[in-house]
């Protein structure tokens, strides 16, 4: 039996049916030259003679509350998380993601193990698809991405890959017969790391307010300081989803050019695009937005899998006639934010997120949005991903989409994947506070554009 840590626990205590947490991929392929139907639905079935390794074996333990334990699953039903799905003939992306939306709006149930995998066929151009979905409790987005590695090859004449449930991480931590002695110690370490991580928390906090108000840095986010927008409501359990690809060559010649980070450049495309689809929508923002923004808290080398990131609010730029004036605003933001929280020990970088996060829960569950300001707008994420091109059993691998989660009171998730040279974004929101989620996109190829044009690039 496993016991999953308070954090990655956290993603249980704050699921709601409007707030599914769960993190997706959706990959698409090309048929190998010379095979057609048969040999994608003969591939599915050799999938599912692969039993599951763990964690894709273990079910929630009936009963556990605020720390949640896994235990092997002894009734798994394969044909139940592996799905087959045909798209109308001919199956166009649209379609693809009209079907994705819907399986990511939908809870997964807690009596098996939280995981689900869809093949889809009938794409044009001999592509078809996976869509993944593994429960946030499980793993982050950079753990995604190494099973996503791990199940797939870099070349197209391996034919026995493992599918990602077949992979074995091991069980993180497992019970042992503990003397009663050494239980007492194990206690005193929790309660000794429990006490230095509140200190820590507490001094992550002084830091924040001291940066924010006694040293006057306006970059500084708090929590509570968003301005009120569309996105922050409850968002219901339907989702919208699109997907755009941009040459990553270009964001690094961006990036380089104002001497900014790929991920700066990242945050100013969707701060810019989300001001200018609200402009047009007759309301603009009052004031710079805050966006949470995942980093990864490992180590340099460190491939722990699990939950190891954090939110970091980050206050996007005021002033958004110049797009490389708002690039360069945003990288003092974030550079303030990490300089923060990165003097701070991993545990109190990480409960600190948890509790505000449980800002919004609060909000969203007592209605207290009706008083207060919301706690963040939107998440921008930005992982990493293969940069050479992969294959599953001979399909080569031509787009990788991350489908990502939503906080409660926050209707927009934008999630970028850098995979061989291209960058690939995943846009997912609250279908009724985003209804034309496609407009969004649009304005996002435009500020690409105007980005290259004022860089030079």
């Amino acid at each position: 039996m496993t016991s999953l840590s308070f954090i990655d626990s956290g993603f249980l205590l704050t699921e709601s049916h409007h707030s599914p947490k769960h993190v997706a991929g959706l990959q698409i392929f090309r048929l190998p030259r010379g095979k057609g139907p048969a040999w994608l639905r003969k591939l599915l079935d050799d999938m599912k003679q692969a039993p599951p390794g763990f964690p894709f074996n273990q079910r929630l333990k009936p009963g556990t509350a605020i720390q949640a334990e896994l235990e092997f699953d002894d009734h798994f039903d394969i044909d139940y998380h592996v799905r087959h799905s045909v798209l109308p003939y001919p199956g166009n992306d649209e379609q693809l993601l009209d079907v994705a939306a819907r399986l990511h709006a939908n809870l997964l149930d807690r009596e098996r193990p939280l995981w689900e995998f869809h093949l889809i066929e009938g794409l044009s151009d001999r592509r078809f698809a996976f869509y993944t979905k593994v429960h946030h409790c499980l793993c982050d987005g950079v753990t995604f991405g190494h099973w996503y590695n791990a199940s797939s090859s870099l070349s197209a004449d391996e034919k026995n890959t493992p599918p990602i449930w077949r992979l074995d991480d091991g069980p993180r931590n497992e019970e042992e017969n503990l003397s009663y002695a050494q239980m007492m110690v194990e206690g005193v370490k929790m309660l000794g790391g429990g006490v230095k991580t509140a200190l820590g928390i507490s001094v992550l906090s002084a830091k924040l307010v001291q940066r924010r108000f006694f040293d006057g840095d306006l970059n500084i986010a708090l929590p509570l300081s968003a301005p009120k927008t569309p996105l922050n409501v409850a968002t219901g359990a339907a989702r919208n989803l699109t997907i755009r690809q941009y040459p990553l060559d270009e964001f690094r010649a961006i990036a380089k050019s104002q001497k900014v980070s790929i991920n700066d450049v990242v945050m100013t495309l969707c701060d810019l695009a989300v001001c200018r689809y609200f402009e047009n929508m007759g309301g603009a923002p009052e004031g710079p937005m805050i966006a949470y923004m995942p980093v990864d808290l490992r180590a340099e080398g460190e491939s722990e899998d699990g939950n190891l990131i954090s939110l970091i609010q980050v206050k996007l730029a005021s002033n958004h006639t110049d797009p490389l004036a708002s690039l360069q605003q945003i990288k003092k933001s974030s550079r303030a934010a990490r300089e923060v929280f990165f003097s701070a020990s991993r545990p109190a970088i990480q409960y600190y997120a948890m509790i505000v996060a449980l800002l919004s829960l609060f909000e969203e569950g007592l209605r207290l949005d009706r008083f207060l300001p919301p706690v963040t707008n939107m998440v921008i994420s930005n992982v990493p991903g293969s940069p050479e091109k992969l294959y599953f059993r001979g399909a080569e691998a031509v787009g990788m989409y991350p489908v990502s989660t939503l906080p409660p009171m926050t209707a927009l998730n934008v999630t970028a994947c850098s995979y061989a040279g291209t960058f690939y974004f995943g846009l997912v929101s609250g279908k009724t506070a985003i209804p034309d989620l496609k407009k969004l996109t649009d304005y996002l190829d435009e500020i690409v554009a105007e980005l290259k044009e004022l860089a030079g690039v």
